[in-house]
């Protein structure tokens, strides 16, 4: 490890010369800077905040680091007002329309000292002064507004090393999000990446400390916890255990901010929940509790799921005869023609099944059989790759969900129960992707004429988010259900498809081909980490594009089970970019380059049609670039921004949400699951996790490729994964619901 060594404190002003590295999401900068006395500074710590010229009152401490020498390691930076006209100028123009010489003409019509003052008291009549037009000046008035509430957050969250949080907060709230950061701190833990410590934590420094609402914060925050590891509820006891210790930790970190160095037990009021049922911030139902929100959507997919099974299937379907089906070039094995059956006289219908047990062909036969009925047939997926997919397959276009709902960016799908889809049949591909939101959007658009067939693998890990109604349906036994059983010989004779079927039942896939055997698995032992690394940069840096003529980006994906470690996915990822992207210019805050492999984190952003787990290409940054009339360069004018590549679009994600993109050449096989490509490179190894490397995670991932998986680590680590279960229980009751509506007399 680097040797650093502490010094003296340090207390001064300084002025911002250079930003070397920023980091969003943590707010962690190197700054180049210049004290008041004119000695060259390195600062190091929260200090994202602070631009290039900017002014700032820091505070921390001296110290020698082995490798980079003497910096100052920052524990506050608080933004000063420009003490002269250049810091004047580079402030001014940052609001919209106003350049340099705009910003001169208000330094020299109101003094140095008094323009901020005057702009303030009277925006639009300092920016007409300055020779804006009423429309400007009123776009540059809005601005203003917007850059001085940031200032005002900025001197908030400053003294506690959290100002990196005024974009997000700002983003939220808009102008007033300083009045919510000073009167209702706990408000804050809606915002991403701000969960209840940092929301506990801005409470107790600025001494808003209710402890009802802190209780309330921390139960929403428990429950929406929950929610992104999958569950939609948690019992009642449970929550409130969980609870008593969450306000606990938060109590003895403060006691031991304070040099206490006790530990607190907490207290909970134990009518908090029947206050917060009062509030309409959660609900119950029985022992369980659900954020309002998911109570609803949970209920409201139970009822659209209720009103199709109760249902038959539309008159312009019909069960298909044999010569129907012979016409499809389909010679369906028993459990095949069952799922024929269904899907033309049930009004909603499964198909799970694992690699090979011939889902693809059972949507071709379906959608073909229809389409010879003269049904309208539509086909959509999660994913713009399993789209492409299911259309190849089916010879019919397939989309996106978002796509066929007609997503607009900003205003939501153009589809729903007012304006439903115009098709009889609707086959949804890889349904065991869909969470509880996604799965009650879409048959919010099915209407009352319109067939559904999900189609999916019911063993493959839950989706991202809350729920996983694909797999409880399946188990409900109140859907009628078509399971797959049956290998067919094509793909039996793929070791992918052996060694997924292997890891189903509990055993380790084997890597040595039998005769007539498609090679397509490999095992690459390494036991030292910093060796393994070599091999996967390797691998897919040249070895696998070389050789099966793909593309490193966009055909090849990395999976790992933990990002921390020698072998977690940020240490891979920082391998991978230098070698697929050392060449790439950086983007505003030095954490992404152009030409980066990201993907979507956090919540879906419906309003861009972007889902959770996306993986995007960065192409290029625009933005209000500085200029007379703020049109200069690509930007024209426009709020800063990534302009992000998908598969099917390009979209611009604005800068206050770039902290929700990760660098996607490894990921977790979680936010993976959804991409299905040419070839899959597999972490397995001690230094990587491999305790949390578990069956179903091993199986999803060794079936994302196809045309190789390359696993490398340990044969070890491979075994005890596939002996080794989920263990994580996700709390959902959509299948109690669907049970309660349709069979009411059964549940009294």
């Amino acid at each position: 490890m680097t040797a650093v060594t502490v010094h003296a404190a340090f207390d001064a002003d300084v002025t911002v010369r250079r930003k070397r590295f920023a980091q969003q999401a943590t707010g962690f900068a190197v700054l180049e800077a210049v004290a008041d006395d004119g000695k060259q500074l390195v600062l190091v710590g929260p200090l994202v905040h602070l631009d290039e010229r900017e002014r700032a009152h820091v505070l921390g401490m001296w110290v020698h680091d082995g490798r980079y020498g003497p910096q100052v390691k920052v524990s506050e930076a608080r933004p000063l007002p420009p003490a002269d006209e250049d810091s004047l100028r580079v402030l001014l123009r940052r609001v919209r329309h106003v350049g340099d010489k705009r910003a001169q003409r208000l330094i020299d019509r109101y003094g140095p000292d008094r323009v901020l003052d005057a702009i303030d008291s009277d925006p639009q009549t300092a920016f007409g002064a300055a020779g804006l037009g009423s429309g400007r000046a009123r776009e540059a008035t809005s601005c203003w507004e917007e850059l001085r509430a940031t200032r005002l957050l900025h001197m908030l969250l400053a003294p506690h090393g959290l100002a990196y949080l005024a974009p997000r907060i700002h983003a939220e709230y808009g102008p007033g999000a300083h009045r919510v950061v000073q009167e209702q701190p706990y408000e804050l833990t809606g915002v991403f990446g701000v969960g209840f410590a940092l929301a506990d934590r801005i409470a107790r420094a600025i001494g808003v400390r209710d402890p009802a609402d802190r209780a309330r914060a921390g139960m929403l925050h428990l429950l929406a916890e929950a929610e992104r590891g999958g569950s939609t509820c948690l019992p009642a006891e449970r929550l409130l255990y969980e609870l008593r210790g969450l306000l606990a930790a938060g109590d003895t970190r403060a006691a031991f901010d304070q040099g206490d160095g006790r530990e607190v037990t907490a207290q909970v009021d134990p009518g908090i929940l029947d206050q917060m049922l009062a509030r309409g911030q959660i609900e119950r139902q029985g022992p369980w509790v659900y954020r309002t929100q998911t109570a609803r959507l949970e209920a409201e997919l139970a009822q659209r799921l209720a009103r199709l099974v109760s249902s038959r299937a539309s008159d312009r379907l019909r069960a298909p005869a044999d010569q129907e089906i012979a016409a499809t070039g389909l010679a369906p094995n028993p459990a095949q023609l069952r799922a024929l059956q269904h899907a033309f006289v049930t009004k909603l219908s499964l198909i799970t099944g694992g690699p090979g047990t011939g889902k693809t062909s059972s949507i071709r036969a379906i959608a073909r059989c229809a389409v010879g009925q003269g049904a309208n047939v539509m086909l959509v997926a999660p994913t713009g790759r399993a789209a492409v997919r299911m259309s190849e397959a089916a010879g019919l276009r397939a989309r996106t969900v978002h796509s066929a709902l007609g997503w607009i960016p900003g205003e939501g799908p153009q589809h729903d129960h007012e304006h439903p889809l115009a098709c009889d049949l609707l086959i949804v591909d890889e349904s065991s992707m869909a969470n509880l939101e996604l799965l009650v959007v879409l048959l919010r658009a099915v209407g009352p004429q319109t067939s559904v067939v999900l189609v999916g693998d019911a063993d493959q890990l839950a989706p991202v988010g809350a729920g996983k109604p694909f797999a409880e349906l399946v188990a409900s036994g109140l859907v009628p259900v078509t399971r797959l059983t049956h290998i067919f010989r094509q793909a039996a004779g793929s070791m992918i498809v052996q060694g997924a079927h292997a890891i189903r039942v509990g055993r380790p896939p084997g890597f040595s081909p039998a005769a007539a055997t498609r090679r397509d698995l490999f095992m690459i032992e390494r036991a030292d980490p910093a060796s393994a690394r070599e091999e996967i940069v390797s691998l897919v840096a040249q070895r696998l594009p070389a050789h099966y003529g793909v593309d490193p980006l966009a055909d090849i994906q990395v999976f790992a089970p933990v990002y921390r470690g020698e072998l977690g996915i940020e240490r891979l990822n920082e391998a991978l970019r230098d070698a697929l992207n050392s060449g790439g210019r950086a983007v505003r805050g030095g954490r992404l380059r152009i030409g980066d492999k990201v993907m979507l984190t956090g919540r879906n952003l419906h309003e861009l049609g972007l889902m959770n787990g996306t993986v995007l290409r960065v192409v290029d940054e625009v933005g209000d670039v500085s200029g007379e009339d703020g049109l200069a360069g690509k930007g024209l004018g426009e709020d800063p921004a990534l302009l992000l590549a998908g598969e099917e679009a390009v979209f611009r994600l604005p800068f206050a949400e770039v902290d929700r993109l990760a660098l996607a050449y490894a990921c977790s096989v979680h936010r993976g699951q959804g991409i299905e490509l040419s070839v899959a490179v597999i972490v397995a190894h001690p230094a990587a996790g491999a305790f949390f490397l578990r069956r179903e995670m091993l199986y999803t991932a060794i079936t994302r490729a196809k045309q190789a998986t390359v696993i490398v680590g340990t044969r070890q680590a491979v075994e005890r994964a596939a002996r080794s279960t989920d263990t994580s229980a996700r709390h959902s009751r959509l299948g109690e619901r669907l049970r309660q509506l349709l069979h009411p007399q059964a549940g009294r």
